[in-house]
């Protein structure tokens, strides 16, 4: 849906689309499925102890149906928030094209940053794995810094492949440079 949005140059050839890795957005998950179900294990607990329940406010008729409520509402909330990392994760994507890196970033349900990158004023790519999970399963952060002032640098952790996503950049920066008849060592 968002990348059919997103306008080529005539001739412009897509090298990759990419989201963030799958780890991402399951440990995400995972702490709003253990959020939602935090206030039924709780529920649980609190109704099975009967000492616990003498010690309950409310009106022994229906505390049921109180306490529901807040359940309720607890895992509306969770599950909005289930909504937004899937959205979020959806909806960020990096497309590397033979010109340019087209940059997506979902903030906020209604605030979207897109950043464009040329290849020929592209500076210096690198890349971060850091920690154990991240080594396995191969992810990590990828910088990169254009030419210009610092707020031209853009900056995505949990980027799948950050080697492979290096050398596909490097290589596509490097056919641009020769295309336009800049040599990669020259440019420096």
């Amino acid at each position: 849906m968002l990348f059919e949005k997103i306008q080529l140059e005539k001739d412009e050839v897509v090298l990759k689309v990419v989201r963030r890795h799958w780890f991402v957005i399951v440990s995400e998950l995972i702490g709003v499925v253990f959020t939602a179900l935090f206030p039924i294990i709780i529920i649980i607990v609190f109704f099975s102890v009967d000492a616990l329940n003498t010690l309950l406010p409310i009106h022994p008729e229906h505390p049921f149906s109180i306490i529901s409520f807040f359940v309720g509402v607890w895992i509306l909330l969770s599950i909005m928030s289930g909504f937004m990392i899937w959205t979020h994760y959806y909806l960020d994507l990096w497309v590397i094209t033979d010109r340019r890196i087209i940059a997506v970033e979902q903030i906020h349900f209604f605030n979207r940053n897109v950043a464009i990158f040329r290849l020929e004023r592209l500076q210096d790519i690198e890349f971060v794995i850091n920690g154990i999970i991240p080594t396995f399963l191969n992810f990590g952060t990828l910088s990169a810094q254009t030419a210009g002032h610092t707020e031209h640098n853009f900056r995505s952790p949990g980027m799948p492949d950050p080697r492979g996503l290096q050398a596909t950049i490097q290589n596509a920066m490097d056919a641009r440079l020769r295309k336009l008849h800049i040599q990669p060592d020259e440019a420096e």
